[in-house]
């Protein structure tokens, strides 16, 4: 007797029945996350103001946003660091060279950029999801 075509069947079976998707969908949401706002925000004056020195992540992404930069909050320097995705120099309006210069230092320099900023949250900012943006109000170091 040969066994070869039942245990090829039951496996085929096996597969089919373990990988297939149920026919009812679950009636019950799911609410373990709490939901957000549809409409994308950049969240204006959410933060408060504090002092942080950036520093590069070396973190690098194939979709936006992408953490690229360390905020770590001069009061708890031990602490853990707050990823950003964006850095805005809007409000002390640099120059393109005084920018890349900042940009430079934060990028390079071992003991980073030192600025009075405030985090902003921005929403649905890319396929990656929501950003972190800090908004440089003054230039320290």
């Amino acid at each position: 007797m040969n066994f070869r075509p039942l245990t090829l069947c039951a496996l085929l079976l096996g597969l089919t029945a373990g990988c297939s998707k149920p026919i009812t969908q679950d009636p019950m949401p799911d609410n373990s996350k709490p939901t957000q706002p549809e409409t994308p925000t950049t969240g204006a004056g959410q933060g408060q103001q504090a002092v942080y020195t950036i520093r590069n992540s070396g973190i690098r992404c194939f979709a936006p946003p992408c953490p690229t930069h360390l905020a770590q909050p001069a009061s708890d320097p031990t602490g853990d660091a707050i990823q950003i995705h964006e850095i805005d120099f809007q409000d002390i309006n640099p120059s393109e060279q005084q920018r890349e210069a900042l940009m430079r230092k934060a990028d390079e320099s071992p003991e980073g950029l030192k600025v009075e900023a405030v985090l902003e949250k921005k929403l649905k900012a890319g396929p990656s999801g929501d950003a972190t943006v800090l908004r440089v109000k003054k230039v320290l170091q």
